[in-house]
């Protein structure tokens, strides 16, 4: 008789991807700051070039809130160098949409026209 030790259990796979992990939002910005321990400060982008506001609590604000980023780690394995004035992708999460993901540094081609 086998002990339960050597017994091989197979987790179940779960039905959906999408549904193991929770949704992230993806948006483009434009460094404006430079902070320490490669944290940014990203000011959001939206489709048409214009500044995007998002609605992060009660508060109306007229100008568009900065969002504090930090850079995702393939990006800080690869040596990726992100300044101020570069436009990048970044992944909001939907609990907190003030902080934020540096996924991908965009080049010059691939930006949006103003």
């Amino acid at each position: 008789m086998a002990s339960p030790r050597n017994r091989k259990t197979e987790a179940p796979a779960p039905a959906d991807e999408s549904s193991s992990k929770t949704p992230v939002i993806e948006i483009e910005g434009e460094v404006v700051d430079s902070l320490p321990n490669t944290m940014f400060l990203v000011k959001p982008i939206g489709p048409n070039g214009q500044p995007l506001r998002i609605q992060t609590g009660g508060d109306s604000d007229e100008e568009p809130k900065a969002i504090l980023a930090h850079l995702a780690g393939k990006m800080r394995l690869r040596f990726i160098r992100v300044g101020v004035g570069d436009r990048v992708r970044m992944q909001l999460s939907p609990y907190d949409l003030s902080r934020g993901r540096i996924t991908w540094r965009l080049r010059a081609d691939q930006r949006v026209e103003r």
